[in-house]
């Protein structure tokens, strides 16, 4: 019981943190202006808590606590590499959500090193027995499987009582669970209590982990047949036809994940006896993966030739170079005729070593994908390898991020370069293309020649994601603005009404107590009339009573909707 309030605390601690997060980024507050402290903050606060739940019971408190402060930093140093890479010149406009891709690196790194320490912590050394690996591997991954699937059918039910209830006209479970405040938290709490659910009962994990793993290890000798099949028609067919498909590599490479996922749910710990079908199917199995290998390496060798290295390669070279380490290690074992294939066991623990030091790499600047593409494609152009015309400034603008504007910068400067490069470095850049117009044209009343501090610097495309009603010139710019200014509502402070050229409403804006402006409401103009517009400009707008009052009910505040009714256009027909 008391694992239990200990893991429900946890969760309710990570429910907590993560609903700061969203309102900070929803609600333009101070962190959402320092993306470096925001990113690691949001994948520590997502991963660290599930790792500190999953270690209860397995580690003392100050070995749990000293493991997760480790991770932790590696965790922060990760996300803040992943946000300094956008540019520090553009943190305050910088989505400050991590990369999916990083997100994804994250995981696997947690994923990879977790059951790695627990099960050394388990047997007392840093390199602990097989099967302590597969049991504490396998236990994991199935927890956060069941898990999810328990949040999932939680969620299931809460929707289908709030739909109940609003049958007999109860809609306040639906407005509850539609409520942020309410929606993190309890899905975390609901994650924790699938976690301290599956880990109190460990004989449905283990019965759960055998039945999965005997109906997935009969699957092993069909896709073995296929894939020999597949091989021995390549002397007749050749690979020309394999390397037009454009996907080779990728394919090849899905191949092999997929038979050693199979090879290993047949091979298990190592101490299971196999029927000679899936003897036979393991050990030819251990030899197929090396062909494939060689020719996703090989597939890749030429894409990387012919157009250099892109982030899509260099993740697909990571993972030819894991793939080898499997094929190595499985060959040598079969070719060894060694007993059990105790081979696999050890080619499994140093590949699993081996991607820890892969992702380490590829989530920081030590092998970043992004700048080693950029690299490759700069030399690859310097060296005249690609003609100027046919060289994607582009991808160098908006897809190579600080490597590629540096990159950029540099072609632009250099002075022995092409004439050609230049100019279009220049354009990539933006340098040379005409500057657009600004949102907002002219500004009323007469007399006013700018508008109150901070509007226009305000960052309004981060803002329209969660406004929707917002002028398309504070958007995208498709249209232009007119801006008037005044103390509309009558509570004494300036505020800004947008009208878009033919539009038929106007905007107003109001600053809140942060200081940042905010959509507070819009007003319907009448078509073809210009008089409202014409009294904003020349300052002869008033304040009004309400027709009707707003109500309050329930809780909730009521507000009138009027009927249409058409109202003359003052001065037409004159």
């Amino acid at each position: 019981m008391n694992t239990f309030r200990i893991r429900a605390a946890i969760g309710l601690l990570q429910g907590i943190a993560l609903y700061a997060l969203y309102r900070a980024s929803d609600h333009d507050g101070w962190l959402s202006l320092h993306p470096l402290l925001f990113s690691p903050l949001l994948l520590a606060a997502a991963f660290l808590p599930l790792l500190c739940q999953t270690g209860l019971g397995v580690l003392r408190p100050a070995r749990l606590t000293a493991w997760l402060a480790g991770l932790a930093v590696v965790v922060a140093a990760i996300g803040a590499h992943d946000r300094w890479r956008v540019g520090l010149e553009h943190a305050a406009r910088a989505d400050l959500m991590p990369d999916a891709l990083t997100a994804l690196g994250v995981a696997a790194l947690l994923f990879i090193a977790w059951p790695l320490i627990l099960a050394g912590e388990s047997e007392r050394r840093w390199r602990a027995s097989y099967p302590a690996y597969f049991d504490v591997a396998w236990k994991l991954g199935l927890q956060l499987m069941l898990s999810g699937l328990f949040v999932g059918v939680f969620w299931l039910i809460l929707q289908l009582g709030a739909g109940l209830f609003s049958l007999v006209g109860i809609d306040g479970l639906r407005r509850l669970i539609g409520e942020a405040e309410f929606a993190i938290p309890a899905s975390t709490l609901a994650l924790s209590a699938g976690l301290h659910l599956s880990d109190v009962r460990p004989g449905i994990i283990q019965g759960l982990r055998s039945l999965l793993l005997t109906l997935l290890s009969w699957l092993l000798p069909l896709l073995v047949l296929l894939i020999a099949a597949f091989l021995s028609l390549l002397p007749f067919t050749g690979l020309d036809g394999l390397w037009k498909t454009g996907h080779a590599t990728m394919l090849l490479l899905g191949a092999s994940g997929l038979l050693i996922f199979l090879l290993n749910t047949a091979y298990q710990d190592g101490g299971e006896a196999h029927g000679r079908v899936i003897s036979l199917s393991l050990r030819v199995a251990c030899l197929l993966l090396a062909p494939l290998q060689a020719l996703a390496a090989y597939a890749l060798a030429l894409r990387v030739g012919q157009y250099g290295w892109s982030p899509d390669r260099v993740f697909a070279a990571c993972f030819v170079m894991l793939g080898a380490c499997y094929a190595a290690g499985y060959g040598w074992t079969v070719l060894r005729r060694q007993a059990g294939l105790s081979g696999v066991a050890c080619a499994n623990i140093g590949t699993a070593w081996l991607s820890l030091a892969l992702l380490a790499a590829v989530l920081t600047p030590l092998a970043d994908p992004v700048r080693i593409s950029v690299s490759s494609q700069l030399s690859r152009l310097q060296a005249g390898r690609v003609a100027p015309a046919r060289f994607d400034f582009d991808f160098l603008r908006y897809h190579g991020l600080r490597y590629g504007h540096a990159a950029l910068l540099r072609l632009k400067n250099d002075a022995g370069a092409d004439g050609a490069i230049r100019r279009k470095a220049g354009d990539a850049l933006g340098e040379n293309r005409p500057q657009p117009k600004p949102p907002v044209q002219a500004v009323h009343p007469r007399g006013l020649t700018a508008l109150p501090s901070g509007f226009l610097a305000q960052d309004w495309k981060q803002m329209s994601k969660r406004m929707a009603d917002l002028p398309s010139c504070l958007q995208d710019g498709r249209e232009e603005c007119d801006a008037y200014v005044g103390a509309y509502s009558g509570a004494g402070k300036q505020e800004v009404l947008l009208a878009e050229k033919g539009a038929s409403r106007l905007s107003l804006f109001q600053r809140d107590a942060q200081g940042l402006w905010t959509l507070a409401g819009t007003y319907d103009l009448p078509a073809a009339c210009p008089a409202p517009l014409d009294a904003l400009a020349a300052g002869h707008a008033r304040t009004a009573p309400p027709l009707l009052p707003d109500l309050e009910a329930g809780g909730l505040r009521l507000r009138p909707r009027y009927p249409y009714v058409a109202q003359p256009c003052p001065g037409a027909g004159k």
